[in-house]
């Protein structure tokens, strides 16, 4: 970065000019792209410093993260003026970003020290860290921090487009003591960074925020190192969506639809995209929305005044120009912001307003500043929600009702990572709205929340033996086979969502039944010798599944919000057990994953399968819903890891097939799936479940508050 202008001619020689995107013709800075060789020398290097850095007491580590916020806060006019310069930011976005990057540096350092009282966990080794430009700091120091805080030594990637402020950032750690190989930063073009450092097997877990083309790719490359399943946490799009209902107070309506749509010139991951309006209520909010677009200020972000600044690069404007001529056949324009003079020779794009008759008409995610109005008609709102969840993604998802009853309804069918009720969709604060999504939008856990670091530090177990013979002829399967996995698996997904919905003490109090019936029938299994204490342990199980799922976790927050975080399953998950797991382990996933609410095929070898059958007979004599739990046989394991429905797989730590089932899932088109392992209870919990933060502004009552008392039946 160079406070000085810089012309053309003075660049060193190969060296990538970083332009201001909204002035082309001003040079902000330069720097080099690293080489494969300089990749690999950094990467050794940081192999060699884990040692040390794991093996540092955590409060030293911590105190390093809390140094680095006081100097980000101590620097924070300078850090301000490269995102308004290099990133595109407005002032507000950049004061907001310096703050959320203190706040990762502070939540992180605090709840390490918290979490080094754990002696099962110890931390990974070398972690790959590739952040994207839209949070050039808060999320790139974020990353970093995390990782570092608990014993990892990290390669950071920031986005070619904004690593003038890494640079900085990693300057202001260091200065605040932390070592000089533990975090080293990776200038390159991703795809190089792909081919060098993706495939060397000392990088021991990759953080990564951006596409989920991207994050697809990133996990096949890992899948095709073998071995175990390699930690990808990946917050990727979403097609985010508001439902705003006849009861809504139209003016924060409004207000909450101009910040979460066209605020960061719409390029957040949590931006609105698509706004759902009940008919009755479309045409004013409507022109209530236009009439808030007219008084944006879209020009250079330097200047104050300014409310939308420019997209980031010409790829992202080409991409927006795009939507624009498409949504000429395929939508309605209702508005489109005028642009000032300060807007004639950088990457900017004019705020969009437009309507469109159906979420299909848009096949992708519209990464920038335009909002598509769906009107719906009151009977049809849970066919909204419907439509919503069909999408695949699960990020965002705003609600405004002043029916209490009906948003809470909408909040707990909904299948985002986070629900915002009666307020914006943005902005999403560390430690009170955890921010991260589900499906097609990411793997969790969510950044800046309590199940972050456990995720990035590893269990101390027996090392695995990873070989396998994949021509074993057990799992080789055919057409008949294919048929009855998908049977099976479309009978899991038509029971996902009542069993979801059903209470935890009705869950809970089925597989009670089902362990009671087990222990009184006989078993010729040869694993079944200590059935009494793996029933035993099951039983304790349940006792901690309650512990954990009994209540949600109310988060801090400002006086007059509610912020709470929900755990909830994943979905259809394949229990996989062959004559090389365990039965205790087997039993105790079936009986975790049926209580968290997921259902369950039991995919088994012969010397299982008859006891599979049996269990899935026993639990519908509990009362038990048909499809929550059925048997499957090896060889239908290979189209189920396909299936569209598949929400994860469970295997024993130590089983030499999850090689095999972490290439297939990685093989999938979609969301990206874990291969689920744990040796300890709890953490069997945590991974079979994931989160959903409730954000409610509970002071949105408006005029009339006995609307909020009001069902929907009234």
């Amino acid at each position: 970065f160079n406070e000085n202008k810089l012309e053309k001619e003075q660049l060193p020689q190969s060296a990538q000019a970083v332009l201001n995107p909204a002035n082309l013709d001003e040079i902000v800075g330069y720097h080099h792209y690293h080489s494969a060789e300089q990749m690999t020398e950094m990467l050794d290097k940081s192999a060699q410093a884990f040692t040390t850095w794991s093996t540092t007491d955590v409060a030293v580590r911590a105190d390093v993260l809390r140094k680095t916020a006081d100097l980000l806060e101590s620097n924070m006019a300078e850090l301000i003026a490269i995102c308004i310069k290099e990133a595109g930011k407005i002032t507000q976005d950049s004061i907001d970003e310096v703050r959320e990057a203190v706040d990762f540096l502070r939540f992180y350092a605090a709840r390490a020290e918290q979490l080094v009282e754990d002696e099962r966990l110890e931390s990974r080794g070398v972690v790959l860290c590739i952040s994207p430009w839209n949070f050039p700091l808060a999320i790139f120091i974020g990353q970093v921090a995390a990782a570092v805080v608990v014993g990892n030594t990290v390669l950071a990637k920031p986005a070619e487009q904004t690593s003038l402020i890494a640079v900085r950032a990693i300057e202001l750690m260091k200065q605040a003591g932390l070592p000089e190989q533990v975090v080293q930063l990776t200038i390159a073009r991703g795809s190089e960074v792909g081919k060098t450092l993706l495939p060397d097997e000392r990088i021991a877990a990759v953080m990564f925020t951006g596409s989920t083309q991207t994050g697809t790719l990133i996990s096949q490359i890992l899948a095709k190192r073998g071995g175990e399943q390699v930690p990808l946490i990946a917050e990727t799009g979403g097609q985010n969506c508001m439902i705003v209902d006849s009861t809504a107070l139209p003016e924060q309506v409004v207000d909450d639809v101009i910040a979460s749509g066209f605020q960061s010139a719409g390029q957040r991951c949590s931006a609105l995209r698509v706004l759902f309006i009940q008919d009755d209520i479309a045409d004013n909010v409507i022109r209530m929305i236009k009439g808030a677009m007219k008084e944006l200020h879209v020009g250079d972000p330097q200047f104050l005044a300014t409310d939308v600044g420019p997209v980031i690069d010409p790829k992202a404007l080409a991409a927006l120009t795009e939507h624009a001529e498409y949504m000429q056949s395929h939508g309605r324009l209702h508005y489109q912001c005028e642009m000032s003079d300060e807007a004639n020779n950088g990457y900017f794009f004019a705020p969009r307003l437009y309507e469109v008759d159906n979420i299909s008409e848009l096949k992708k995610e519209v990464f920038g500043p335009c909002v598509h109005v769906i009107r719906f008609k009151s009977g049809d709102i849970n066919d909204v929600i419907d439509q919503v969840n069909s999408t695949g993604f699960g990020l965002t998802m705003g609600i405004h009702s002043r029916i209490e009853q009906r948003a809470h309804e909408l909040a707990r069918r909904s299948r985002a990572g986070n629900v915002y009720i009666n307020r914006n969709m943005i902005g999403a604060v560390v430690g009170v709205q955890p921010f991260g999504g589900r499906g097609l939008s990411g793997t969790g856990p969510k950044a800046g929340g309590p199940n972050y670091l456990p995720r990035l530090m590893k269990e101390k177990s027996t090392p695995v033996d990873d070989e396998l013979n994949t021509n074993d002829i057990a799992l080789n399967t055919n057409d008949k086979s294919v048929k009855e996995a998908n049977k099976l698996m479309k009978a899991a997904h038509k029971a996902e969502f009542d069993w979801r919905l059903t209470s935890l003490n009705d869950r809970l109090s089925y597989v009670r039944q089902l362990l009671a019936k087990i222990a009184t029938v006989d078993h010729t299994i040869e694993f079944a010798d200590d059935l009494d204490l793996t029933l035993s342990s099951a039983r304790a199980q349940l006792i901690e599944v309650e512990r954990k799922l009994k209540k949600p976790t109310l988060l801090p927050g400002p006086t007059g919000e509610s912020n709470t975080l929900f755990l909830e399953p994943r979905g259809s998950v394949v229990v996989f057990a062959d004559k090389d797991v365990s039965f205790h382990y087997w039993v105790m996933a079936l009986v975790t994953a049926l209580t968290t609410g997921n259902t369950v095929i039991a995919v088994v070898s012969d010397l299982f399968y008859e006891e599979g059958v049996e269990f899935v007979d026993l639990l519908l004599t509990t009362g038990a819903s048909k499809g929550v739990l059925q048997v499957a046989k090896l060889s239908h394991l290979q189209p189920m890891l396909e299936h569209e429905s598949l929400a994860g797989v469970v295997i024993e730590s130590n089983s030499p097939r999850s090689a095999y089932i972490a290439d297939k899932l990685a093989q999938r088109i979609g969301s990206i799936l874990p291969v689920i392992k744990a040796e300890y209870n709890d953490n069997l919990i945590q991974r079979l479940v994931t989160e959903k933060t409730v954000s409610n502004d509970i002071t949105a009552s408006g005029g009339n508050t006995s609307l909020m008392t009001l069902t929907d039946d009234e």
